[in-house]
């Protein structure tokens, strides 16, 4: 645990059955993105751990859920929240070193996993019941419902958000009373490791007696590439559910391989965030809010701004204060406290948004681009992966700025046509709704009537009102629709655990599951003619 992460000989290491284990022979780098030095090493999982991860993960659920009172549950939550607010400064150094988020936003993001986890402590008092206990159709039947574990859960999670990501899908896998197997993201092993090493050690706090033994494999971490360690889980490991954060395209890997094999899934995908900006609205607030939401994590969330469509008449105004704030955004290395603006994750991600942005310059023209700073400057800021903001202005739909998620510091401004602010709501609707995706969305006016109109409208999963397009609470729905996934994570138990419905029976003689035939019935019956005869 008392790792110094700036040396190359820290290693990330996978968590088995609680055993740290570490594969010399699938090693590669860690980089810090804020200077690319290499912060230490972490390896990709071999194929005969798979047998021994289910027997772990089937042995730890088994005895989570029939063994363990709910009342030692809500003290075990209580104790991972101990150990994260005990150890909140090294969770947030971490993450800036290997995820290069502000310091601010990596304090945000432990206290996040805190709510949450005081949020899924409550879930866990609801002892599994779905609606009340009611009378059925015919007498001396009563029906409930309850609901009950998937099981052995397999989440899949980012490396934008490293630590709030994970514990969500943990505390709503163990408040369900699940077990859980947990990919962490190639880019940020560090976070994860030290994240489930405190899990484990407050469950063994807690859980002292013989049950601590089968309890170690409650909560399991694998690291590695996607494309070795995430590929080998999905397709071989017996797991129950998948739950997946992430992009569209391996998404959609992810649904074609678990519905083969008939195994439900959650996919949180990517989006491509719109505001609608209306006359009425504040400018100056109206491009704050964006600022905020299109730069936030240098562009790096799923909810990120990555277009903006202005009322006509306040197009130019928004677009010259936008561009006065967005150039002027301090760089820098994410550690000192006067920085606004952090790096990219990786190269491979400033490669990838440097193509997008020369994509898009290609067939809207150079005129349409502004860019603060020089672009890309991995050479400038102690050769880490930064990136300066771009705008693009009057971008259709068909280019690649509006139709693809370019996860990084870049957005679209549009000027939105209406010859009056409700003719400017509608055709901001339908420009929205044109996107192939639907995660968050936000409508920036001050009129009651179109604000109101709006949820019934857009096409999202999350909807704002009078500001940008993040900002959404960790208990309650998150999701999208269309190309941003299926499903909600966030709320409660819905998401991990399964109905049963219960019929209880008490009548004492065999008969219909419904009212039977009765003569008048009969003589319909045998007084009429079917049109097929």
């Amino acid at each position: 645990m008392k790792r110094n992460l700036g040396e190359t000989k820290a290693k990330a290491d996978h968590i088995i059955n609680g055993i740290s284990v570490f594969y010399g022979k699938t090693a590669f780098e860690v980089y810090n993105p804020s200077n690319g030095k290499v912060l230490g090493l972490s390896s990709s999982l071999y194929e005969p751990n798979l047998d021994y991860i289910e027997v772990a993960g089937r042995e730890a659920q088994k005895c989570w859920f029939y063994d363990v009172e709910e009342q030692e549950k809500e003290t075990v939550f209580r104790a991972i929240i101990k150990k994260i607010e005990e150890h909140r400064g090294e969770l947030v150094r971490t993450m800036i070193l290997e995820g290069g988020k502000l310091w601010r936003w990596a304090d945000a993001e432990v206290q996040e996993t805190i709510d949450t986890l005081w949020h899924y402590h409550g879930e866990i008092s609801r002892n599994h019941t779905h609606d009340g206990f009611v009378h059925c159709q015919l007498k001396d039947k009563n029906a409930y419902s309850v609901r009950v574990p998937y099981g052995l859960i397999y989440g899949i999670t980012p490396w934008n958000f490293p630590l709030a990501i994970p514990f969500w899908k943990i505390c709503g896998a163990l408040a369900g009373g699940n077990a859980i197997v947990i990919k962490a993201a190639e880019q940020t092993p560090f976070i994860a490791y030290y994240a489930v090493k405190l899990v484990l050690e407050a469950i063994k706090e807690v859980i002292t007696d013989s049950r601590q033994v089968k309890l170690r494999g409650l909560v399991q971490l694998v690291q590695g590439l996607g494309e070795t360690s995430g590929k080998l889980l999905l397709e071989n490991l017996n797991y129950d559910k998948v739950a997946f954060t992430g992009g569209a395209e391996t998404g959609k890997i992810i649904a074609a391989t678990s519905g083969a094999i008939l195994k439900p899934c959650h996919l949180e995908l990517g989006g491509h965030a719109a505001m609608v900006v209306l006359d009425d609205f504040d400018i100056d607030l109206a491009v704050a809010e964006a600022i905020n939401a299109n730069l936030g994590d240098s562009g790096q969330r799923c909810v990120s701004a990555r277009a903006v469509f202005v009322q006509e008449n306040k197009y130019n105004e928004f677009f010259v204060k936008y561009w006065e704030r967005a150039k002027m955004r301090k760089m820098g290395n994410p550690m000192n406290f006067e920085t606004e603006m952090g790096p990219l994750i990786s190269k491979e991600q400033l490669l990838h948004v440097d193509n997008q942005i020369e994509k898009t310059k290609k067939v809207v023209g150079r005129n349409h681009c502004y860019v603060g700073g020089r672009g890309r400057l991995e050479e400038d800021l102690s050769n880490g992966y930064y990136y300066s903001p771009v705008i693009f202005l009057e971008v259709p739909y068909g280019v690649t700025a509006m139709d693809e998620e370019i996860f990084g510091p870049v957005i679209v401004i549009n000027p939105l046509p209406g010859k009056n602010r409700e003719e400017a709501f509608w055709n901001g609707v339908e420009l929205v709704n044109k996107s192939a995706y639907g995660l968050s969305n936000a409508l920036l006016t001050n009129d009651r009537r179109l604000s109101s109109r709006a949820p019934w409208y857009f096409k999202t999963g999350l909807l704002y009102i009078g500001r940008g397009t993040t900002g959404a609470e960790l208990n309650k729905y998150f999701g999208g629709v269309k190309a941003s996934g299926w499903g909600k994570e966030g709320k409660g138990l819905e998401d991990w655990t399964q109905v049963v419905q219960v019929y209880d029976d008490y009548h004492g003689k065999a008969r219909m599951a419904q009212a039977g035939a009765d003569k008048k019935t009969k003589r319909l019956i045998t007084n009429s003619r079917s049109p097929l005869e």
